[in-house]
């Protein structure tokens, strides 16, 4: 893995320095349970372990409790309550694990799942070049960007003291930490790249996914007014949905081949609020081939009819564009091609 690196200077405290949070690590004032102090009871009867405040975190937004219950928390993970915590917290679809349970293999595949929650390219990251572990030449050479990005993230600062341990099997206590630091990272960086949007106005927002051999199209009319406004459609085709490929040809029309009913519709939205609609697109062309990779561009295209008598909607405000790459996996299957960089 090829590395960007950022000169910088080696201060000691930057070793010695304690986090607010406990990331990856225990607190040299709490002691850890054991498995040979205590026997193996449910997790709500387990008290003073480090990790529990970042299990209980956990369980105020999500149901952790089959990863959870019933763990002793030093003992090492399972693969299967990796995947589940990650689907339950980070990623609902997600279908990897990681090459082993050690805790470079975990932060590494953690690392890739931040980079596709955020659009970051792990490669393309610039990494300080400085001791923040003593034994980080034990790092295997394929997880090192991934082991500093997430320090410099604080998704994961080792055990104290410099020192990593990268061989070691993650523990659920740390599993727990891991995942908790992830999704805050995930959710900060995600806020920060919303813009504010003006009051007194629409918004056309539109995402996609890959799901079931299909691109999956959830677009919704926003009201930014403090007002409560009404809306015309002129019949039933509510949106337009064209997607072109990288030369502009077109390669879909959600119109093509269908019919709607002629009749005015109105709709009511109130301040704050929004009309949702979703269309799939079956990844063909209009000859009924399949495409499987390429770059495309996807327009929507809100169809309100404009009133006389009311104030002018802007079109930008009844618009949003799209853009995505299809690429093949290892397995053959159709993904989006940011997925496929990180495999």
């Amino acid at each position: 893995m090829k590395r960007k690196v950022i000169q910088t200077c080696i201060f000691p405290v930057a070793l010695a320095s304690v986090l607010t949070t406990t990331s990856f690590a225990q607190s040299a004032e709490i002691v850890p349970v054991s498995a040979k102090d205590v026997e193996v009871v449910p997790i709500s009867y387990q008290i003073k372990h480090w990790s529990e405040v970042f299990i209980d975190q956990l369980s105020k937004d999500y149901d952790v409790k089959d990863v959870f219950d019933g763990k002793n928390l030093n003992s090492t993970i399972e693969v299967k309550d990796f995947q589940n915590l990650v689907r339950v917290v980070l990623d609902k679809d997600y279908d990897g694990s990681p090459d082993s349970l050690s805790r470079e293999a975990v932060v590494h595949e953690l690392m890739k799942i931040w980079a596709d929650k955020t659009g970051k390219n792990l490669d393309e990251i610039a990494i300080i070049e400085m001791l923040i572990y003593t034994d980080l030449s034990q790092v295997d050479e394929k997880y090192q960007q991934s082991v500093v990005i997430a320090y410099m993230k604080n998704i994961a600062r080792g055990r104290g003291g410099g020192i990593f341990d990268p061989k070691t099997g993650v523990t659920y206590g740390e599993l727990a930490a891991l995942i908790y630091n992830t999704a805050q990272v995930v959710t900060k960086e995600n806020q920060a790249n919303v813009q504010p949007v003006a009051e007194n106005k629409f918004e056309t927002r539109g995402t996609y996914e890959i799901k079931d051999d299909k691109v999956v199209f959830n677009f919704e009319l926003v009201n930014h007014y403090k007002e409560t406004k009404e809306l015309m459609f002129g019949s039933g085709q509510q949106f337009e949905l064209t997607i072109t490929d990288e030369k502009g040809n077109e390669v879909y029309r959600y119109s093509d081949g269908k019919f709607f009913t002629l009749a005015l519709i109105m709709k009511t939205i109130n301040p704050g609020e929004s009309i949702k609609w979703q269309d799939e697109w079956d990844m063909k062309d209009k000859d009924g081939n399949k495409l499987t990779s390429g770059k495309y561009k996807a327009k929507i295209e809100i169809m309100v009819v404009q009133e006389e008598e009311k104030e002018k909607i802007d079109e930008s405000e009844l618009t949003t564009e799209i853009e995505f790459e299809l690429g093949v996996d290892e397995k053959n299957n159709i993904v989006d091609s940011k997925s496929v960089k990180n495999l």
